[in-house]
Order: C-alpha cells, then structure tokens, then sequence
C-alpha cells in the first residue's frame, strides 16, 4: 500500500439489494448508471460474518470489526443493549468518528444498526426511511445533526410516505397494497436523493455515506413478484403489479446516476451489503427443540401462547393496526423476547434470536453465565450433544435434514466480546417451507412462526469502487467486510490502529 494525497470519498449504501439479482439486471440493461459504475471499478463480493451476517452486517461494515468486538448480531432490536454488552471494554467507533478525529469532515445518511454517540461533529440524518427505527420498534423518529437540519428536511422534502412505520408494519400482500408499498419506497429514494444532492453541494465534505434501505424493504414483499425468483412466484399477481421490485431498483440505480455526478472526481464505493432469498425459517421454533430435547417444555403454556400468535396473525392487517396499542404491551409481556420461550434464564440452553437464515443457541455455562447449569468439563460433550440431535431433525413435509449447517462461534470470531455471542450457530435449511419436524428424540413439533415476508436474507455482498488512479478489475477473492472501513479511511489519508479489519493492498492506489 502506498501513501497517496488526501482525497474525497462518496460510498452509496444499498440494503440488501440482492448482488446476483443486480448483476444479471446489469447485464440485461436495466440498471444502466450500476452497470457503468462498475466497468469502471475494482469491484468484488464482500464475505459477511460468517452466519450472523444479517444482524451484523452494517456494523462489521462501518466499524471495520466483526460481532465479537462491536457486539450488534440482532439488528436494531440489540442496539439498546449494545452499551450494555460491551461493558468495560475499549469504546468502538465507526469509520466517520474516526474520520472526524483526524479532522475530516463527514456526511452519513441513514446507516441501519449502528448507534450514533452524542459526539457528532459532521451532518447526520438517522431515522430517515429505513427498514427499522434504531431505537424502538414501532415508528421511526427522525433525528439530525445539527437538530435544525431536522425541520428543513421535513419542510423542503416532505413528510415519510410511509407515515414513519417500519415497512414491517404494513406487511402489503393485495395488488392493491403491494403498488402502493412500491410506490411509497420509490417516493422514499427520490426524496433521499433530492436530499443528499442538496447536502452534498451545500456543505464541504471528505467522506460522504448516503444509504438506500428501500431495496431491503421491497426484497422482503416483493421477491415473489419477479419470474425466476423461484417456487413462490405469484404470476397471477405479477399480472397486476408488474414487477415492483425492478421498480424500486431501477429507482435506487437512478440515485446511484445522480450522486455519482454530483461527487465530481471523488472516489466512489457502492456497497451491495447483502442478498434476499426465500423466506423459510426454523428460527423461534429452535427455541421448542431445544426445550424438549432438555425435558423443559412447557406444552399447555405454550400451545396457548402459539394459539394466541395464530390468532393474532389471522386478523386482518387494518385490524391489527387498530390494536396496535393494546397488542404491543401484551407481547412483550406474554411472548417474551423475539416470540422465543420464557424462562431462558433457568434452562441448560435457549434460543438466541439473530436473524431468520440462522438462529443463535446460548448454553448455560457455569462459571460464565449467572446460574450456569452446565459445567464447563460437560461443555464440550454437550455440544456435541446438540449438534447431533439438531441435525438429526427433519422437516415432515420433504423427509430432508432441517438444518443444513451448524457452526461453532468460537471457530470464527476470537474478539474481545466474544463470550456474548451465541455458542452454537445453526443454519436453517430453506429448499422448503418449515411446517412441522421431527426426529426421534423430539417427537413432532409444529412451527408456531408465521411470517407475512415472502423473501429473507442471504450472505455475500458485492462491492464497486471507482474513481482517479484504479484500473478496472473484478477481484478474484471475496473481501472480508471487516476490511473495507480500514481501506475507505486509508483513501482519505487516514490509518488508523483501531480497525480489527486491515486496509486491502488492492483498493489504495498510487496517486
């Protein structure tokens, strides 16, 4: 790597927009300013925390560290125990902290998953539509740095088509429902692009990160509504809405043309953070398998939690909002957290939610963890234990494994934090919907899960840079999420010891 002369950077974030998916609409011309964008860049796929990627994703990116050092592999619904988690350990600080430390002025729009300090000295807009709020589950309450910038966004741009609820809460599955979702999220982008246009010509900057989360929300809606997305498309309501999907990704592409422009000779990143695939999930029904493979279920009490969900999800959605008020309390206090079982705290092992691809499994280790029930020399037969009755476990409707991995954390992930992560991951296998399972130990279990979503994530992003000095290449090798901050902070001059990532040789050219 070579020292270079101080540069600008504009990195566009785009959530969960697919890779595989961009890159054949690339091909067939329908995302002409991607495609031109990446003829132009060193470009490659980008490996995510190896089965926490969904819920860790944006913070492995912009803190240049993995889970293990952050501590966020749950989403937004962690980041009010995030401070918590993290304890006594040494505070980590995204790349635009660090940035601002080293005097460089900094612009972040809307960036899921990472908490903001109260020590911003550059523009910030958070809560701005996004996919969740980073606080709070139910409205997304915008927030600025400097706080006037907050009123002359709302004056000069408009109020949130989508009324400041996550996309999750609307759940569109009508033609009717689903044109006016699409049409919202495109409204979303075109503002944000007004937006970031306006900033990005008005106020000086070094480092410039304008995120897209409307690719996220219609992946998880609108995936059935392509042909080729496989065995859930819906013709019938493809006839009628078209493909939103594409909609909104020609739409994100128009922003990319825009900001692109805009950035003048900056160097400029887009980051495809990570894919979409079906939505299958054994993910809150581990909770159950866990339980009754340790003697601890409680069958009377939860087949009346799981009547009360399939109850809940019956009615219809105006209904549900209606209600809203008086449902959100009562889950929280009957469901306990994320759906999953209660009473964690008194069983050898319980589920921990981290996304809907894989699923978190905590032991209860004694010497770690408060009432530790497992001694630490049972630990490891233990495990292995689990591993095996899991994978044991069959999905009733196809007679294949229901789990197609399972992975030790401490194999992957070696940072300070690492003692909170789950023990086990387990990765679901998605070739069909899950609906009941069994195996010998277990009997057969119903899954008590029921999701609206017709589409989930999947790992491997994809990363574009392009700008002065870079010869177009793609690279042979995925980079490590954890790498791109480092080498974003070395583009502007800066280095900086605190990244657990390292710079990449390939994205720091001679000037």
């Amino acid at each position: 790597m070579t020292q270079r002369d101080q540069a600008r950077i504009l990195v566009i974030g785009l959530d969960s927009f697919d890779p595989s998916r961009a890159e054949a609409w690339m091909a067939e011309g329908w995302l002409p300013n991607l495609a031109r964008h990446m003829s132009a860049s060193v470009s490659g796929r980008v490996r995510n925390p190896r089965n926490l990627d969904a819920g860790s994703v944006w913070p492995s990116f912009c803190y240049g560290a993995d889970p293990s050092v952050h501590g966020i592999f749950d989403g937004s619904r962690d980041l009010a125990t995030v401070a918590e988690r993290r304890g006594a350990m040494p505070e980590v600080r995204p790349i635009w902290s660090v940035l601002e430390d080293a005097g460089k002025r900094t612009m972040v729009i809307e960036v899921p998953v990472v908490p903001e300090g109260a020590d911003a000295k550059g523009i910030r807009v958070i809560n701005w539509f996004s996919h969740h709020p980073q606080e709070g589950r139910s409205r997304l309450v915008l927030r600025t740095h400097p706080p006037e910038l907050r009123d002359r966004i709302v004056r000069d741009y408009g109020e949130d088509p989508l009324d400041g609820r996550p996309c999750d809460y609307y759940q569109p599955s009508t033609a009717e429902e689903i044109a006016w979702f699409r049409d919202a999220l495109v409204q979303r982008v075109r503002a944000k692009t007004a937006l970031s246009v306006d900033l990005m010509r008005q106020e000086a900057w070094d480092f410039c990160l304008v995120n897209f989360e409307d690719s996220h929300c219609g992946g998880h809606y609108c995936w059935h509504l392509q042909e080729g997305s496989g065995h859930d498309f819906d013709a019938g309501l493809a006839a009628s809405v078209g493909n939103p999907l594409l909609a909104i990704y020609t739409a994100i592409d128009d922003a990319v043309g825009a900001l692109t422009a805009e950035a003048g000779g900056a160097d400029v990143m887009v980051y495809l953070s990570h894919g979409m695939e079906h939505a299958h999930t054994g993910s809150r029904l581990l909770d159950r398998i866990l339980a009754r493979l340790n003697g601890e279920l409680n069958e009377t009490r939860n087949a009346v939690l799981t009547q009360a969900r399939r109850v809940w999800r019956m009615l219809p959605t105006p209904v549900r909002h209606a209600l809203q008020p008086l449902h959100l309390p009562a889950r929280d206090r009957l469901y306990a957290e994320r759906d999953l079982l209660p009473g964690a705290a008194t069983r050898r092992c319980h589920e921990v939610y981290c996304a809907d691809r894989s699923s978190g499994v905590r032991i209860s280790l004694a010497g770690r963890d408060p009432g530790g029930k497992v001694r630490p020399e049972d630990y490891e037969a233990y495990c292995d234990w689990l591993i095996a009755e899991l994978l044991a476990v069959r999905n009733d409707d196809t007679g294949e494994p229901l789990v197609s991995e399972i992975t030790r954390t401490r194999d992957d992930f070696h940072g300070p934090l690492a003692g909170i992560l789950p023990d086990l991951l387990v990765v679901w296998n998605r070739d069909a919907p899950i609906v009941s399972v069994s195996s010998p130990t277990i009997g057969r279990l119903r899954h008590p899960h029921a999701t609206n979503r017709v589409a989930d994530h999947r790992p491997g992003g994809l990363f574009m840079l392009s700008g002065p000095g870079f010869s177009p290449r793609r690279l042979n090798d995925d980079v490590p999420v954890i790498d791109l901050a480092p080498s974003l902070a070395a583009l502007v001059g800066v280095r900086q010891a605190s990244f657990q990532g390292t710079p990449l040789e390939q994205l720091v050219p001679v000037r």
